[in-house]
């Protein structure tokens, strides 16, 4: 058996040690920033996590598309389960499910999250654009998901019967073409 050992700087965060076969391995990585404030989310340390949050999309490279679908996804967790003390985090958590969504989250978490919103908010048209941009034949929804294509095909079919219903006249698309391209896109990297 190959034994690899890399070795980097000190830091209590990321060290794993192992001993297997009486040999020790060990490994380090650096740890995403967005870890830390997941754990404050599960924690329910809110208004840390989205300080946090925040400013690390501010410094996240707008290359790194995975990056920035982790900072938009925990975003969209936080506003959401803080909500009930700030009425206008719904909203925030609507807009950065839609960007994690974009920049490739594709556990079906987002747009999952993006679509009860919309419904919340009698964009019932929206919501099915959502809908059709996850069950394109092109977008890949990761191994690991929260949900997967099946699930989202029979919430259009219910969402398809609540419009006729609705009278949701609302003719603002959520997405550009150019978004929906790269959803699907994104999709497919970070599968």
């Amino acid at each position: 058996m190959k034994i690899l050992k890399k070795l980097f700087s000190n830091s209590s965060k990321t060290s794993v040690n192992k001993k297997i076969n009486k040999q020790t391995i060990i490994y380090k990585s650096e740890m995403p920033e967005y870890i830390d404030a997941a754990n404050k989310i599960y924690k329910k340390e809110y208004d840390s996590a989205i300080e946090d949050l925040k400013k690390q999309l501010n410094k996240t490279s707008k290359v790194n598309y995975k990056g920035l679908s982790m900072v938009h996804i925990n975003l969209m967790q936080a506003y959401f389960r803080n909500r009930a003390t700030h009425p206008e985090y719904f909203d925030r958590s609507t807009y950065h499910a839609k960007e994690a969504l974009k920049y490739g989250h594709n556990t079906g978490l987002a747009a999952f999250r993006l679509i009860v919103n919309l419904e919340k908010r009698h964009k019932v048209k929206q919501a099915i654009e959502v809908c059709n941009i996850v069950t394109d034949k092109n977008y890949k929804f990761s191994i690991y998901g929260y949900k997967q294509k099946d699930e989202f095909v029979e919430r259009l079919k219910k969402l398809e019967i609540k419009l006729k219903n609705s009278g949701d006249n609302n003719t603002e698309h959520l997405f550009t073409d150019k978004e929906k391209k790269m959803t699907i896109e994104n999709s497919i990297k970070n599968k």
